[in-house]
């Protein structure tokens, strides 16, 4: 049975045999080859791909903003549900008596 230094010094071994990582690839690329056992990062490595990760693959968002009344987005509601075709679902719940009789 190997002895924890041994253990230790192979697994060094190991990491210095994958150190390098091919040219050209992403961070998010990076953090999936390891997942998936194919490359092993240092502490380092991966905290350097993890903190890349939102400037590499920011997330795509859209924000309108515009200057309606409530009855506005209520009459383009409607017309948009008209256009659709379809039957918006009703919720039909029943109210239930919960009071008990003394």
């Amino acid at each position: 049975m190997p002895t924890p230094a041994e253990l230790i010094e192979a697994h060094r071994r190991r990491l210095q045999a994958q150190q390098e990582i091919p040219e050209g690839i992403s961070a998010h690329e990076l953090l999936q080859m390891e997942y998936r056992g194919q490359i092993i990062l240092t502490p380092a490595q991966r905290r350097s791909a993890i903190e890349c990760l939102p400037y590499e693959t920011p997330k795509l968002t859209a924000v309108a903003l515009t200057a309606m009344s409530g009855a506005d987005f209520a009459a383009r509601l409607d017309r948009a549900i008209a256009r659709s075709g379809k039957v918006p679902l009703l919720i039909e719940a029943k109210a239930v008596d919960n009071s008990t009789s003394d």
